[in-house]
């Protein structure tokens, strides 16, 4: 299915509404008296005829889960780009579930679940309302000497420097860590928080004073950081 083919004559429906909600309304509206999307199957018994069998509609309840599963799906990948800070790393394997209050209440000790970072005051990271989707990220990681947001496909690193030619600069690519140079000196260096791709990795210098770089992540996930501990030289 092609995302956007429909999107001039979407848009132009979506104008004559009041909201989302009075949209939603139309839409709704439209498949319940042009579609058999709330139409229940009854069940048909094995004698019955064959026009009956073949029925329109859904069987009870398969409708409102094929909604739900689109619902999931595409709130799923806009979180994915817009909102990754609502999305919760994956557990390792050895990482133990938080207990709640309400799972032991005579235990006499319990493992909190770690705190939620802040989202900066102001940063809208929705591109609908002209935020920036990583704006957030790079807030938090400025004063590293570097700053940085991710996809669950990728991780880009925004390194401003001194006006250099790309012939000045060197990055190197390994599964598992991260250099940059710049006129043979370190600039960052670091163990990655997970394996890249090397091959599909690529960096870029913009306007001479900024290298750009894109890691692409071996396995679709959050990163908690870009290195496992603070990187071991950042100038």
């Amino acid at each position: 299915m092609a995302d956007g083919r429909f999107d001039e004559m979407l848009l132009g429906m979506a104008q004559k509404h009041k909201g989302i909600e009075d949209l939603m309304y139309t839409l709704m509206s439209f498949l319940e008296r042009r579609t058999d999307l709330l139409h229940v199957k009854a069940a048909a018994s094995a004698s019955a005829p064959a026009d009956e069998k073949k029925e329109k509609g859904f069987e009870e309840g398969a409708a409102e889960e094929m909604l739900r599963k689109q619902f999931n799906q595409f709130q799923g990948r806009y979180l994915a780009r817009a909102q990754p800070h609502l999305l919760a790393p994956p557990r390792t394997g050895g990482e133990q579930r938080a207990i709640t209050p309400s799972a032991s209440p005579s235990s006499s000790s319990s493992v909190s679940a770690p705190a939620r970072r802040q989202v900066p005051d102001g940063v809208n990271a929705s591109p609908l309302n002209g935020g920036d989707p990583g704006q957030w990220e790079r807030l938090l990681n400025e004063g590293k000497g570097f700053a940085w947001n991710q996809t669950t496909q990728e991780v880009t690193i925004e390194i401003n420097m001194e006006k250099s030619s790309a012939s000045d600069i060197k990055v190197i690519f390994a599964s598992k860590s991260l250099t940059v140079k710049r006129k043979g000196e370190v600039i960052v260096e670091g163990r990655l928080f997970d394996k890249i791709s090397c091959d599909d990795s690529t960096w870029h210098l913009d306007s001479g004073k900024q290298v750009v770089i894109s890691l692409e992540k071996i396995k679709a996930a959050f990163w908690d950081n870009i290195f496992e501990d603070a990187p071991a030289s950042v100038a």
